[in-house]
């Protein structure tokens, strides 16, 4: 009798991003299910061009992808039992377990050893367009080592995926990975069957189709998922000691509460007081803001395309330069052979700055920590040291001294609010959109759309502006 739920490695990513992704998926209205969002598709994209690319020029046998149902099966075993050197997308599954586990490898590989076949047994190896194997990677191939056991006889331990420039990264199955593999599909079975998750949200949750449903159902609950940095499984903790809603959590003792995972006494004082903010719809202040002043302001946002680990545009809102008027000023790498280009017309552009007295202002740790990586591979100068040294994060200001009644903290969220009220010009404007505009304007050499990324980080910097004078202006009325 066939399995009535069907199990694949897409659940392992969907429950990653959200869990409540594959709840939705079986018992909410499909109506009410949002695209996935533009940088996710060209993800999947781009995953498929580079999987051509790489299988291009090999030796494979294919297994067309719109054979009728379960003919794929049929042929990927019978050319397993002939023992075929390398098979193209291989269709493997198994209900052993009751549940049918199915999957579609990238390769399956033949190596010497016994199994149900003769002196041979085979091996998944995945390509992937990321430069390193993830969880969510090993764990596919674990379930494909699974499904291979029950067709073979043999579990395989040792696979691999090729990466995006091409490079082989083995990789050995532990008994800890398969463990883990097996706990997180039987957590994500129990989902598929009806178990709903406890409500949690975080940043990739907005990556799900679903994000708007999970937003909608925490704010008709009042759930303490809404608490900004508070770790759902702390969530879990502070539910088992009855503190479910934001209410709950902004009157809670937290010295009276017993040890709550991953929240230190600190942490749950300032989620109280995040809390007390939300349901007030009320800013809290817990000093007034310390920031360095200088003659010359230097506003300054990277946009960087984690797919291809290069940055690709620079930009600096520059206020205070003589007699000048507040002035845009950008590097942009419009290809990303030209990162290096990029970068050294950076440096020679600092070695240019006379000012005195300037300090540089950027929203979170991204410009530091990305500027150090390019010395490191580019290289450096005094200047950009200089440079550097007068960095001043407002993200840590804002951290230290103001709770917004935010459920996120992003630059976009805090300017966006009525508090800072600072407009995008593009409805879609965020991080994710550069670098699907990027993509795209890689692929199509549209320069409308590289206008569109000059202009957003133009906004960024300005709105970076916009915060800096806010809380300015408002620590002066503490």
């Amino acid at each position: 009798m066939q399995a009535t739920l069907t199990f694949t490695p897409s659940h392992f990513f969907k429950f990653a991003v959200c869990p409540h992704w594959i709840w939705h998926d079986f018992n909410t209205d499909l109506a009410r299910k949002k695209d996935m969002p533009e940088l996710a598709m060209k993800l999947i994209e781009q995953g498929v061009l580079h999987e051509n690319r790489v299988i291009d020029g090999m030796e494979v046998s294919n297994i067309e992808k719109d054979l009728p149902e379960g003919e794929a099966v049929k042929l990927t075993l019978k050319l397993m039992q002939e023992g075929v050197p390398l098979i193209y997308q291989g269709e493997i599954q198994s209900d052993a377990s009751g549940v049918l586990d199915r999957g579609r490898p990238d390769l399956l590989e033949k190596r010497q050893g016994k199994s149900k076949f003769g002196d041979w047994y085979y091996a998944p190896v995945e390509i992937k367009n990321s430069k390193e194997i993830k969880r969510e990677h090993w764990m596919q191939l674990c379930l494909y080592g699974f499904i291979l056991e029950q067709i073979q006889g043999v579990f395989p331990e040792d696979v691999a995926v090729i990466n995006a420039e091409r490079e082989r990264l083995e990789f050995h199955i532990e008994p800890k990975h398969r463990e883990e593999t097996l706990g997180k599909r039987d957590e994500i079975i129990r989902v598929m069957k009806g178990e709903k998750p406890p409500l949690k949200l975080c940043s990739s949750c907005k990556d799900s189709p679903w994000f708007d449903e999970c937003l909608r159902e925490a704010k008709e609950a009042e759930d303490i998922a809404l608490i900004y940095k508070l770790q759902a499984r702390s969530c879990d903790a502070l539910r088992v000691c009855g503190i479910l809603t934001i209410h709950d959590a902004a009157k809670m003792d937290c010295t009276a509460l017993p040890k709550i995972a991953y929240a230190s006494i600190d942490t749950l004082e300032r989620a109280k007081m995040q809390a007390q903010a939300l349901v007030t719809n009320e800013l809290r202040w817990m000093g007034r803001p310390d920031i360095p002043d200088a003659t010359v302001r230097i506003y300054f946002d990277i946009e960087g395309d984690p797919l291809l680990d290069i940055e690709y545009l620079f930009g600096f809102w520059i206020v205070g330069d003589g007699e000048k008027a507040p002035y845009f000023h950008y590097f942009v790498a419009e290809q990303p052979e030209d990162d290096k280009k990029m970068w050294d017309a950076f440096l020679t552009w600092i070695q240019s700055l006379n000012f005195s007295d300037y300090k540089v202002y950027h929203y979170h740790h991204y410009e530091r920590v990305r500027c150090t990586k390019l010395a490191e591979t580019h290289g450096g100068s005094a200047k950009l040291d200089e440079f550097m040294a007068n960095f001043v994060d407002l993200a840590k200001v804002v951290q230290e001294t103001v709770i917004f009644p935010l459920y996120f903290y992003s630059i976009k969220d805090i300017a966006k609010s009525p508090f800072v009220n600072f407009k995008w010009r593009h409805q879609k404007a965020g991080g994710a959109q550069s670098i699907f505009w990027y993509e795209k304007w890689l692929e199509t050499g549209d320069r409308t759309i590289l206008q569109d990324i000059i202009d957003y980080n133009e906004d960024d910097v300005i709105a970076t502006e916009y915060l800096h004078k806010w809380l300015v202006a408002e620590g002066a009325k503490l």
